[in-house]
């Protein structure tokens, strides 16, 4: 039996290679007949010794390869020459997962095999928005916590989809809130967001009006793998944060002040109090309904996501 397990999300596919794993451990205790390698040269003679080693349990053998798909090529084909003369994907008393760290090229002859012949194969793709969004709340769940649905916003605003970041937070904000529900507030104040700095100079280019640059911006988001809803919930934190600052701002609060009251990260503060200098309350306030506006029409798909936000600039 064979399993195919790959794809950039590392933490969803770790827990399923735990998970078959545990399994077998529940079964054969011994533990004698696992092995888990990597696809080079000693994981190969490891791999043969392994398969052609007779067992001294009544034990079903369980093979973890790692990475074969990012070994050179003449590793690929040893493993998968050797793999064909054991008749490895028919055989009923060996079990091998191929494990890949990364989303593998779909072209390559090894994928394709491993593709066709596998008893079950899994692609873990990094989750989109939404998805991230659920996984949030379900890890919560799982471990006993409440949140907010303002709270799941804010988690994924500064961590996107690194589930690894998000799962760290996530234990630290449960045992943080001992029951309680996990606010806005709490992410704010005990999590460093992973923000993108040049969101900062996105917005500033929105602010002045600079409709060339801001685009130009979005544009080098979208190329550095950022998803539209992600950069629009980005601007739509910044702006949130500039009228906070704006309105302190206007009641001659200090830089201190400001930074104590907002409860902001002093870097945010210190980033964000040069833009808010050039808006009025009222001015922030209309861009903010438009990002508001723009947001419903993209998760409703009113609008493509692209066209959506370039539209938002187009009529700032």
């Amino acid at each position: 039996m064979v399993f195919f397990l790959y794809g950039n999300d590392t933490l969803r596919s770790l827990r399923k290679l735990k998970e078959i794993t545990e399994k077998y451990r529940s079964k054969y205790k011994s533990g004698f007949n696992l092995l888990k390698t990597e696809a080079n040269e000693e994981g190969f003679e490891k791999l043969k010794d392994r398969i052609e080693t007779i067992s001294m349990f009544s034990e079903k053998k369980l093979i973890i390869i790692e990475d074969l798909l990012s070994a050179n090529r003449m590793i690929q084909e040893k493993f998968q020459k050797y793999l064909k003369e054991k008749n490895i994907f028919k055989a009923e008393d060996i079990s091998v997962i191929f494990f890949e760290r990364k989303s593998p090229d779909k072209r390559l002859k090894m994928f394709k095999e491993l593709f066709k012949n596998s008893f079950k194969k899994q692609e873990f793709s990094e989750l989109s928005t939404i998805k991230v969004k659920s996984f949030i709340d379900e890890e919560i769940e799982k471990i006993g916590g409440k949140i907010e649905p303002l709270a799941v916003e804010n988690l994924v605003i500064f961590f996107g989809n690194d589930l690894w970041q998000i799962e760290n937070e996530i234990q630290k904000l449960v045992t943080f809130k001992s029951g309680e529900i996990i606010t806005q507030k709490d992410v704010e104040e005990l999590c460093v967001s992973n923000i993108d700095l040049n969101i900062f100079e996105t917005i500033e280019a929105i602010a002045k009006k600079d409709k060339k640059k801001a685009l130009k911006l979005i544009s080098n988001h979208l190329e550095k793998g950022e998803n539209e809803i992600r950069i629009l919930s980005m601007i739509n934190y910044q702006f949130r944060n500039l009228i906070k600052i704006r309105n302190l701002m206007d009641e001659n609060k200090n830089f201190y002040q400001i930074q104590k009251i907002s409860k902001l990260h002093p870097f945010v503060v210190k980033k964000t109090l040069p833009i808010a200098r050039d808006f009025s309350i009222q001015e922030l306030k209309n861009i903010y309904g438009k990002i508001l506006e723009t947001d419903f029409a993209l998760k409703t798909g009113k609008v493509e996501p692209r066209l959506g936000i370039e539209m938002f600039i187009a009529e700032i």
